[in-house]
């Protein structure tokens, strides 16, 4: 059994852990589901995240049944690096590595001679670079905004700066142009959306799809919490992309429209025809 994850508060890290041991060792727990369903644990494979924005340290480690799992400053989870804090620091590093690795190998295809066009180039980078630097990037990313009255933004600023480098590298390789080049003409040349506005697109596309969810879905509650209520702290990247798309997108004004059952034998009542031409189909009208 993979990517499972245990979620566990409490005030002190010695409460969580003897949480945790509870329900991995209780009667009718965790270990006594997997001897049922023949489905053991590896131990020797969890993974410990004690998370804790308050105290600097990696915190205890966790005893269970003579096992000791030793805690991580981060640890991965569904392709996304969590780390203790929460700032995914590390996964935007992972971002910026993967975006950089992918560029020096597109620049090996597009060279001046015998290389790639810059159409295929283009199809390359945004089908294969961009999904693998971005995945994700609805959680470990927040939309940079302007505030309003003032200049100042907010958001991942620093780490979108940091993927902005790679996808002006990503620009040069495609149109082959000078390196002091501007990057919004390179953007023109290439046919390609500025960064934030890249991101953008794929954060509200991740919005849009949350919003339509039916409410017999598990996340349908909590989207609408989201939704209705901006949090002052501790707040998830969930509530920033709802507070951010709350104009555009919205659980409760989004229109669901439900699937129709049909009996395997039904046929429908008009019968489809398909002319050879437009001038046959006009002469039968």
């Amino acid at each position: 059994m993979d990517d499972v994850a245990l979620v566990v508060t409490g005030k002190t890290s010695e409460e969580t852990h003897k949480k945790a041991c509870a329900f991995m060792q209780r009667e009718g727990g965790a270990m006594a589901w997997s001897k049922s369903h023949n489905s053991a644990f590896s131990v020797d494979k969890f993974g410990l995240l004690n998370c804790a924005r308050v105290k600097p340290g990696l915190r205890p480690a966790l005893d269970l049944g003579g096992t000791v799992i030793e805690p991580f400053n981060h640890q991965h989870f569904l392709g996304v690096l969590l780390d203790r804090c929460l700032r995914f620091h590390q996964h935007v590093a992972l971002a910026v590595a993967r975006g950089s690795a992918w560029t020096a190998l597109i620049r090996r295809l597009a060279r001046m001679q015998h290389g790639l066009q810059m159409e295929e180039v283009r199809r390359l980078y945004m089908s294969v670079a961009i999904p693998s630097m971005l995945y994700a990037v609805d959680v470990f990313l927040v939309p940079v905004q302007t505030r309003v009255g003032g200049g100042q933004e907010y958001g991942s600023v620093g780490a979108v700066k940091k993927l902005t480098q790679i996808h002006c590298q990503a620009l040069l390789v495609m149109t082959g142009a000078m390196r002091s080049t501007a990057t919004d003409v390179l953007e023109a040349h290439a046919h390609v959306l500025p960064f934030r506005l890249l991101m953008d697109q794929l954060c509200q596309r991740s919005v849009v799809r949350l919003c339509t969810l039916l409410p017999s879905h598990p996340l349908h509650p909590h989207i609408l919490r989201a939704s209705w209520h901006y949090v002052k702290s501790h707040r998830a990247p969930l509530h920033e992309l709802m507070y951010t798309y709350r104009a555009t997108a919205s659980p409760v004004g989004m229109e669901k429209v439900q699937a129709t059952q049909r009996h395997p034998c039904w046929c429908p009542p008009h019968v489809t025809k398909i002319t050879s031409s437009k001038d046959v189909s006009l002469d039968q009208q």
